[in-house]
């Protein structure tokens, strides 16, 4: 089964990009993802991924800016993720025409010079090469990007605050990690990088939880005004039973008799309810607050005995 991850990934590898941000979307995934391989014949170097359409992508890309040759191959399937592994390999001598023109154009400088079409290169990059998104399922957001590159990852936060995007920087044990946790930042970083497919899947999925929730601390609330309303009700019932014999009782008039009478008979029914009940039995109206000092007057009567 397909994760969010990898859908976002995959659109990002569908969208349409120019010439000169393919050329930063390639760099920024270069300079995450780099390999040196030792052969026989000398070194080697590679990038390499999981996904048959970011191979496609990046060949795509790296034909686009660069005229330099490659190879690409492929692992068998590995049994325990059900994933290949795709190599893009240069020779030494290519290699170090790539990685001069990638480091002369991503240095911290430039990167602070960058344009926010370019920004958005960089950072579908670093989402490619080494981003992961939680399951939309789950209650929990989390967004991280993942590198041993740390001077990398600061270029990364540096370009996500542009956005006006909060991200915070950790060590694990062999990598550096950037993520963000609020769903809010989460779906404006997805339209950053013009994930805008998987944005509006997230929000739904925000939208139905948080509605789900509110549906469910509303039904929790109605049981509790329920049950309120049913205890206070019994309790009136068994002072309205002990004052219907005495003077007290005698002296009130007519609406406040027929409280008592609807009371005894509709021990768990709400103050609306009540007042529903006189219009339809008895044609008076009256209404929350006129019942409710019928109730104070019972109550009064039992504290002054």
């Amino acid at each position: 089964m397909i994760t969010f991850s990898e859908q976002i990934k995959e659109e990002l590898c569908h969208n349409n990009y120019e010439k000169r941000i393919k050329f930063i979307i390639f760099s920024s995934y270069f300079i995450n993802r780099l390999k040196l391989i030792l052969t026989s014949n000398g070194p080697m170097y590679s990038i390499e991924t999981n996904y048959s359409f970011i191979a496609r992508f990046l060949i795509d890309c790296l034909k686009t800016n660069f005229k330099i040759m490659h190879t690409v191959s492929y692992s068998n399937i590995n049994k325990f993720n059900g994933k290949r592994i795709y190599n893009i390999t240069f020779a030494e001598k290519d290699f170090i025409e790539i990685k001069k023109i990638i480091n002369d154009y991503t240095n911290t400088k430039n990167i602070d010079n960058f344009t926010i079409k370019e920004n958005m290169g960089f950072l579908i990059g670093s989402f490619l090469s080494g981003g992961s998104i939680s399951d939309v399922t789950k209650p929990i957001y989390h967004l991280e990007i993942r590198t041993n590159n740390r001077q990398y990852l600061r270029n990364i936060q540096k370009v996500i605050l542009s956005f006006n995007l909060s991200a915070t920087m950790l060590k694990r044990k062999y990598s550096y990690v950037i993520y963000i946790k609020k769903a809010s930042e989460i779906s404006d970083f997805l339209k950053c990088i013009g994930a805008i497919n998987s944005m509006y899947k997230l929000e739904d999925t925000i939208i139905s939880r948080d509605l789900s929730n509110q549906v469910h601390r509303l039904n929790n609330l109605d049981v509790s005004n329920i049950n309120k309303s049913t205890k206070a009700g019994e309790s009136q019932v068994e002072m309205i039973k002990k004052i219907i014999n005495t003077k007290f009782f005698k002296k009130q008039n007519e609406k406040f008799r027929h409280f008592c009478n609807i009371r005894i008979n509709n021990p768990s029914a709400s103050l609306s309810e009540i007042s529903k009940i006189f219009m339809e039995k008895y044609k008076i109206h009256i209404t929350r607050t006129g019942i409710n000092h019928y109730i104070m007057k019972i109550k009064k009567y039992f504290n002054n005995k």
